[in-house]
């Protein structure tokens, strides 16, 4: 094939061996099965050690909180009072974020089907919290249409729990944030902030495609009106009725130039000099929008179109606290407890990918414990909504970067952003309730076009075949399904993609020649050198690389460069050893990787045989016969009794060491006689 290379080498004449009685070492004798039901206490230790491992860093944590806030707070403010060109400059910026934020949480209320209230409240609870708790200093949390276009799902009159009231489908909205927030806590006891990195880059592409299509399916109610109810949230969908040029023209060119207006000001307002740098755009939109609607619109044509208090009328009351019920049947139950994960999931995906794409804007190293801090304040801001009767939200990529570009690096400005959304929530509810929906939805179109990865159309016209059924596949599972489901399905792809692609880079390098095996010659040896991840996608590649009935009575399998990924691979190899013996012929197995022998001893069917091939002793016929000779030549040299110099010769040796000794003992023994005859000679 191909992908051997093979060499025959001349064979010598004297016959080899028989090799049904090996000499073996005994390297693989002492290994010893783990009992079949020993992972049971294995997983509970593992369990348990886990648990404890957590109580006790949280133990920490709660024990040194009271002196690390105290000296955090003295810090900070030593270090604002030190800089208050910094601490202006984080007030201004989140006051500036806060004002954005205001527009596209009532949107996203909307998107969601929950009362303005509960989006602009979600908002104040979570760029707050974390803002105090969260893994990134300045990064913005708040209602977002990720989670807004799955909660839609729940609070919807043809959703999954249309056999519930407006009000029982809030009550189990509240009580599903709740839950999720447990399970966002979880994932960063856990530490699964890492699995992230999962998700390849096309995932990501058609998990923000699919983003923006359902928020601009959403916007659709605002070209529909309803004569039933004196509020247009309290009619059902059979109700709602298309907004028509035959019907009602009037009303309709109305809501497109609305929407048309609001999305040239937002494409062209921050190009004013100095204005459009320090007024949000979305807010000039608004203000804009909103005089038309009662100036020109209804005071000089006569004709309004529909605004926030015709459609869910919000009040200034401050966030009370209501413990959601529990649902009593399994059906609610099941549907809440499947919603929960899903919007916990999305919510930590979006939450991890904001935080990297902030390091990426200031320079900062990842750290995966950012991550699952950012996790947990996330569960946690997601748990209090649930009891403060709001929609719940995730981290806010657009916010973010904002803030950041501003200048924004610490707590005060995210923190301060939740601040001042309370303050405009209790002061500003009147003016909200004056907002044309037409100019919310001309916003929300704009965050459609920015969401929306126009690279998309590059990737399928020139990029590679499975990278675009990819972003295809997750855009069109996103649209019709949900997100969580969406991104699961991407991740299969790519995976299943990957293991297609490895398993074609399996190689080897075949060589016939005569060996040593256990101390005796072999002639026409086949030397198998493979190379290359054998796991299910590669077995069969591995398998059809040999031919049974014309290689030699033995085959040696050297795994140096390779690794046995998974339990196809042990069954391969452990196929090609039974058909091998079949024919009369022998694997002999070498240099599997410490981290593989596990898995091969394990899972073996035949542990014996498997120890028996892999316990030879092999060694290549030239190099063997190198280390002979070299040995040789040492015992020789050894053993050798001519000299080689003159020096060197028996009678010219002498052990200078022994007389030095014997000096100083005649010295010490006889010094008293030598002193008496020297005195006895000078008298």
């Amino acid at each position: 094939m191909s992908c051997c290379k093979q060499k025959k080498e001349t064979p010598d004449p004297t016959p080899g061996p028989s090799f049904d009685d090996p000499s073996i070492h005994e390297d693989y004798k002492n290994y010893e099965r783990d009992p079949f039901l020993a992972f049971i206490p294995q997983l509970g230790r593992w369990g348990f050690g886990i648990l404890s491992n957590e109580l006790s860093i949280y133990g920490k944590g709660a024990a040194s909180a009271p002196s690390f806030t105290s000296k955090f707070l003295k810090g900070t403010y030593s270090f604002y009072r030190a800089n208050p060109n910094i601490l202006f400059r984080e007030i201004l910026s989140g006051f500036t974020v806060a004002i954005m934020q205001v527009p596209e949480s009532i949107a996203f209320s909307f998107v969601a089907g929950v009362p303005p209230l509960s989006g602009l409240q979600a908002t104040w609870w979570m760029a707050f919290i974390t803002g105090i708790f969260g893994g990134k200093p300045g990064m913005i949390s708040g209602a977002a249409g990720a989670l807004a276009v799955v909660v839609t799902r729940l609070t919807a009159s043809d959703g999954v729990l249309s056999y519930l009231s407006v009000d029982e489908r809030l009550n189990v909205l509240y009580m599903t944030m709740f839950v999720c927030g447990i399970f966002q806590i979880g994932f960063a006891m856990f530490r699964l902030a890492k699995l992230v990195r999962l998700i390849p880059e096309t995932g990501m592409i058609g998990f923000m495609n699919g983003l923006a299509i359902i928020i601009f399916m959403a916007q659709l109610p605002a070209f529909q009106y309803c004569s039933a109810e004196p509020l247009f949230v309290d009619c059902t969908v059979e109700q709602r009725q298309w907004l028509t040029f035959s019907g009602q023209p009037l009303e309709l060119s109305l809501v497109l130039v609305h929407v048309a207006c609001c999305m040239a000001i937002m494409k062209f307002w921050p190009m004013v000099p100095k204005v459009g740098r320090w007024i949000p755009a979305s807010l000039m939109a608004l203000l804009i929008g909103t005089l038309i609607e009662w100036t020109l619109f209804r005071q000089a044509i006569g004709q309004g179109t529909r605004v926030v208090e015709q459609t869910a009328p919000i009040a200034g009351d401050p966030p009370r606290f209501d413990w959601p019920s529990i649902p009593t049947d399994s059906q609610t139950l099941s549907t809440m407890l499947s919603f929960a994960i899903q919007l916990a999931a999305i919510g930590a995906v979006e939450s991890v990918l904001t935080l990297q794409a902030c390091n990426e804007i200031t320079d900062t190293v990842p750290k995966i414990s950012d991550s699952n801090q950012e996790c947990f304040a996330q569960g946690l801001a997601n748990l209090v909504c649930g009891l403060f009767r709001a929609m719940g939200g995730d981290a806010m990529i657009g916010q973010s970067t904002i803030n950041i570009m501003n200048g924004a690096r610490h707590r005060v400005s995210s923190t301060m952003s939740g601040v001042f959304m309370l303050l405009f929530t209790l002061v500003l509810s009147p003016f909200i309730n004056l907002l044309p929906i037409a100019t919310l939805t001309g916003v929300l179109f704009m965050v459609v076009l920015s969401t929306f990865q126009w690279k998309t159309f590059i990737i399928l016209r020139y990029g590679r075949l499975s990278d675009s059924a990819a972003i295809v596949l997750v855009t069109v599972v996103a649209v019709f399904t949900n997100l969580a489901i969406a991104i699961a399905a991407g991740i299969i792809l790519s995976a299943l993609v990957h293991a297609w692609d490895s398993g074609a880079h399996v190689e080897t390098d075949v060589v016939v020649k005569d060996m040593v095996v256990n101390g005796k010659r072999v002639n026409d040896v086949k030397y198998v050198h493979v190379r290359g991840s054998i796991f299910f996608s590669s077995t069969r590649k591995f398998v059809n690389m040999f031919n049974i009935a014309e290689d030699p009575t033995t085959v040696i399998l050297d795994f140096k460069d390779a690794l046995i990924i998974d339990h196809s691979a042990v069954a391969a190899i452990q196929g090609l050893s039974h058909r091998y013996a079949l024919a009369g012929k022998r694997i002999i197995i070498l240099n599997i990787q410490q981290k593989c022998v596990g898995r091969m001893q394990r899972t073996h069917g035949d542990k014996d045989k498997l120890h028996t091939q892999m316990s030879h002793q092999v060694a290549d016929l030239e190099s063997q016969g190198r280390e002979g000779e070299e040995r040789e030549e040492n015992v020789a040299d050894s053993t050798s009794s001519e000299p080689k110099d003159l020096q060197n010769l028996k009678m010219f040796e002498a052990n200078v060491d022994g007389i030095d000794t014997e000096l100083n003992k005649l010295i010490d023994n006889n010094g008293a006689d030598v002193q008496e005859v020297d005195s006895q000679h000078r008298a």
